[in-house]
């Protein structure tokens, strides 16, 4: 295939060069309008394709193509959309012009008073579109031919009528005003009649709940509605009337689509939640509340109703037997009907305690102590338990209800919270698991051992299997006859027999490793993971590296399905899930596998059997990213994605899973046409480390000039090869380089491989960075002057520490810096509350023991202590709200740079993640950013914020973007140059 830019490069080449002339280098100004592809799907019937082509900011398009004549159907600022499982409908939701939202907030407009999402209806066949204004939500369940449900917004209040007032004449001085009557003499009105009684419920903080037929148009319709539920196969509806007066309670009422009569399965509470239908559509479930509205704690009761009866019954509540004591039946958990719909699960919780000290109301707020109190032996430290806080005061314990007999029977406990809970199967037992009593490990090693149980599903009693395992994967076989998981501290497979209780080791005996091979820091080494089993649980397939292994776990008896094809040509073979129903993986016919070439990074899709070893046959290998494949659920056609840096990820799709007869669905790539794109290639340097073969991803521009020498930023993180064929888009930073951006303009973008050396991150990051840099120095295309590296995080931190070991760089790009490892040890990760230790003892930093065993290499690794040897300027970011790297990481960097007068910039974004969330600051960074480079890579003036900073007063009030001549004197407090050209 050759690709549109390989494809204008012929043309370019045969025409002049001076073609490449006319190309635009890449803009910040281009980042809102840039398109890219989202939520691909194709319908049931295999006739439609579905994308919303979706602008950075703007208003998406939701694109319907038929695969069968190329018709499109485009439906204008969809957000999301849904197919109709016979695939003659889809209903879209659709947003308000993003144009006149924004022109609409710039004039402080109301939130009640600022456009609502509409609902559109595609009927595919005709290509009718039914327009539905004011849409709160929809429901469009994956088994409804016909049927879809919608709630409404409140209408819009009317506006009142101005009253007619009747012209007075002026009032004479002195006198009294007269009152000017109408001389026109009445006619009587005739008789009117009753006025139709109005419906209570329009009082209601409810909204109207429409049911439509898409096929015939029928439509029902309920006023006051707070809630609803559509059945999965479109033939009941479930909805909760609002409290209006003694005319109108509350409810919970019920329509049978089919006949249309309409019931009540219960009223006069005074909350409902969570209304859940079976996969039938013959039994509803929901949680209901007499206490009072304002009640501070309030207990629910829940409900259960079956076709055929007269009313919903409580079937759980505070007294139900098998509910613990002092126990309730908890709001805050899901509902859930198993797949046979013989079990109800939900959740319950311990009753709130009201401690006496908290309810002192001797005591004002200021005079209670706020104080946190660390203990040495508490499961987690304070931070995590503030974080976790909410989560733990809502925390619920998974029970159910046997439907047929009632009985209810409770699965969890305080002290086994976690219970695997598979609706698919009425299993005879549930696989939980605890790691309560190791949770103090958790403060410095985040590889913690757990406790394995057994719940019986009759009586709720745990069986303890497996006590302080380090098993990882545990999974029961899809018929429970048996459990497997993968140990980390022997990297082997396991399974043990439910019914005997006997363990087998599964890959004792097979000469490949499962653990990851490539694992290179102390912690201990994750598996690649299983792909399923054969029907009646009789054989497992466990992925190592590159291959797929069938094991019978009776008798370990084994076998290389893939016939270790992948080993012998760094292929990886992953097996392909066609059918998302799917509970075993066939052996009675071809399968498609993933293939993935681990050095060449070409992808795409081999075939073979799963019944015994066989040599998988080719079926599309391409050298890009192939990746997305999508099988229409009732017909052999997919959909599939296709990549390159040169080409977007486009749409494709075949008319079967031989993938004989692809067809191009989009041409998005057509936006990048009239820019100065770009091309890369793999190159090889060898590891400073231990002379291994290393890759690296060079970048180069669409225009480039092997006689010219261009400047080069060096980006990287660890391993980023495998992302070859990934195609970025221009778009504003989070917080690292736009490789786009850069190389559209003139810039080489090298993003190297680094494998790491245990105890020395520092150096290993030197031993592969420099090495990769000077091997395209040595290509003959780079000014070695004028080269640069970046980094964000991990990345920041390997940027710190070279540029206190080499001057080879001109500039340099710290995002987030760690500069002290022996200050860092000891802190808090904000975002998740755990201690730092486990980082740097355990994983990224690699260190491989704690601060006071291994005290040297924390010093030799900590860029702080060798600031006095930087020579290189610094471009640093640190965001103050930083949750990952804490934020006085950077500050610790910057003030021992400042106080030795080194070149240094620190911007640090107000209450922003360790990554840029908001649009504006990744706007902005993108273009200081550039700015840095640009002057120390190309010889560009310095923006005044360099020349000059932005001093605190002027926060808010100028950017200070604009360029300046850095002979002029230093600029007074408050002054600016060109402040008017686009600084404010």
């Amino acid at each position: 295939m050759i690709g549109r830019k390989n494809y204008l490069l012929i043309i370019c080449l045969m025409v002049s060069t001076a073609v490449f002339a006319q190309k635009k280098p890449l803009t910040h100004d281009v980042y809102d309008d840039w398109k890219s592809i989202q939520t691909v799907n194709i319908s049931n019937n295999g006739q439609w394709a579905a994308y919303r082509i979706a602008p950075q900011e703007g208003d998406a398009v939701l694109e319907l193509r038929n695969l069968n004549n190329n018709e499109t159907i485009r439906v204008e600022r969809v957000s999301r959309y849904t197919f109709s499982t016979n695939g003659k409908f889809v209903a879209a939701e659709v947003k308000p012009e993003h144009d006149k939202v924004r022109e609409l907030k710039l004039k402080k407009t109301s939130g009640s008073k600022m456009p609502k999402d509409s609902l559109y209806i595609v009927n595919l066949e005709s290509g009718d579109m039914k327009k539905v204004a004011r849409v709160k939500n929809y429901q469009l369940p994956e088994d409804s031919e016909e049927w879809i449900a919608w709630l409404h917004e409140k209408p819009l209040d009317k506006p009142k009528k101005k009253e007619e007032k009747t012209e007075e004449a002026p009032e004479e001085t002195g006198k009294k005003k007269k009152k000017k009557r109408n001389k026109k003499k009445e006619e009587p009105k005739a008789e009117e009649a009753p006025a139709e009684p109005k419906d209570p419920r329009e009082k209601s903080k409810g909204t109207e709940l429409v049911l439509y037929n898409m096929a015939t148009g029928e439509t029902k319709s309920f006023t006051g509605v707070m809630e609803y539920s559509l059945s999965d196969k479109g033939n009941i509806l479930v909805y909760e009337y609002d409290e209006v007066d003694s005319l109108a309670p509350s409810g919970i009422h019920a329509l049978n689509i089919a006949s249309g009569e309409s019931f009540e399965l219960n009223s006069g509470l005074v909350g409902y939640k969570k209304i859940t239908i079976d996969e039938e559509g013959t039994q509803v479930a929901f949680f209901g509340s007499a206490s009072e509205k304002d009640a501070e704690d309030k207990y629910y009761s829940l409900f259960h109703w079956t076709a055929g009866g007269e009313a919903a019954q409580i079937v759980a509540d505070t007294t139900t037997a098998g509910t613990p004591e002092n126990w309730m039946v908890s709001d805050n958990s899901r509902i859930s009907f198993s797949e046979s719909g013989k079990r109800l699960y939900f959740g319950t919780a311990p009753r709130p305690v009201k401690y006496a000290y908290e309810s002192d109301t001797t005591l004002l707020k200021e005079d209670k102590p706020a104080v946190d109190v660390w203990s040495y032996n508490d499961p987690y430290i304070q931070p995590m338990q503030k974080l976790q806080a909410t989560r733990e005061k809502n925390r619920t314990y998974s029970a159910y209800i046997n439907v047929e007999t009632g009985k209810m029977v409770q699965l969890a406990d305080l002290e086994l919270e976690s219970v695997r809970v598979d609706t698919e199967k009425d299993m005879d037992f549930f696989l939980a698991s605890t790691d309560k009593p190791y949770r103090v490990q958790y403060t410095w090693d985040t590889q913690t051992p757990s406790d394995i149980y057994l719940v019986d599903a009759e009586t709720g009693d745990a069986d303890l299997l497996m006590k302080g395992t380090m098993g990882a994967w545990q999974q029961l076989s899809p018929n429970g006859k048996y459990i497997t998981w993968y140990d980390l501290n022997d990297t082997h497979w396991y399974a043990m027999d439910l019914a005997t209780k006997t363990t087998k080791n599964l890959t004792e005996n097979i000469p490949v490793s499962f653990a990851n091979e490539l694992h290179d820091s102390p912690s201990l080494a994750y598996a690649y993971g299983t792909a399923g089993w054969t029907e009646g649980d009789k054989e497992v397939f466990i992925n190592d590296r590159y291959d797929i292994w069938k094991i019978n776990p009776a008798t370990g008896d084994f076998e290389n399905v893939t016939n270790g094809e992948g080993r012998a040509n760094k292929i990886t073979f992953r097996y392909q899930r066609l059918d998302r129903e799917e509970e075993y993986v066939p052996t009675n016919k071809p399968v498609l596998l993933s293939a993935s070439n681990e050095w060449t990074k070409a992808s795409g899709y081999y075939t073979t059997s799963m019944a015994s070893a066989d040599s998988p046959k080719e079926v599309l290998m391409k050298d890009m990213s192939v990746y997305g494949l999508d099988k229409a659920k009732n017909a052999d056609r997919v959909l599939l994605r296709m990549s390159t840096y040169e080409e977007y990820p486009e749409v494709y799709t075949a008319s079967s899973t031989a993938l004989s007869d692809i067809q191009k669905l989009t041409d998005l790539d057509a936006q990048e046409d009239p820019y100065n794109w770009g091309s890369n290639q793999l190159i090889e340097f060898a590891s400073g480390y231990d002379g291994e073969t290393m890759q690296a991803i060079l970048y180069k521009p669409e225009n480039f000039d092997p006689n010219k020498k261009y400047p080069m930023i060096v980006y990287f993180y660890e391993r980023r090869s495998n992302s070859l064929h990934s195609h970025p888009s221009p778009a504003p930073s989070a917080s690292t380089v736009n490789i786009p951006y850069y190389v559209s303009n003139d810039y080489l973008v090298l993003v190297p491989d680094i494998k790491y050396e245990i105890g020395h991150p520092g150096k290993s990051a030197m031993d592969h960075v420099v090495p990769a840099t000077q091997a395209v120095v040595d290509m003959g295309f780079v000014d070695k002057d004028k080269m640069a590296i970046q980094g964000q995080s991990w990345g920041g931190y390997q940027v710190a520490h070279i540029v206190t070991k080499t001057d080879m760089y001109a500039a340099a790009g710290a995002g987030a810096p760690v500069s002290n490892m022996t200050s860092a040890y000891g802190g808090v990760r904000w975002g998740s509350g755990m201690s730092r230790m486990f980082q740097y003892e355990k994983t990224q930093s690699r260190i491989g023991g704690t601060l006071w065993d291994e005290f040297d290499l924390y010093i030799e690794n900590s860029p702080v202590f060798g600031v006095p040897n930087i020579n290189t300027p610094l471009f640093i970011m640190h965001n103050d709200a930083d949750g990952a790297v804490p934020w006085y990481q950077g500050i610790e960097f910057y003030m021992a740079l400042r106080r030795l007068q080194k070149p240094s910039w620190m911007v640090v974004y107000n209450d922003e993640a360790h990554n840029l969330r908001l649009r504006k600051n990744r706007k902005d960074l993108s273009i200081r950013m550039g700015q840095f480079f640009d002057h120390y890579l190309k010889g560009a003036p310095m923006p005044e914020w360099m020349a000059h900073g932005l001093p605190a007063t002027l926060k808010d009030r100028t950017l200070r973007y604009e360029l300046v001549d850095e002979s002029k004197e230093k600029l007074k407090e408050g002054e600016s140059l060109n402040i008017e050209k686009g600084n404010k």
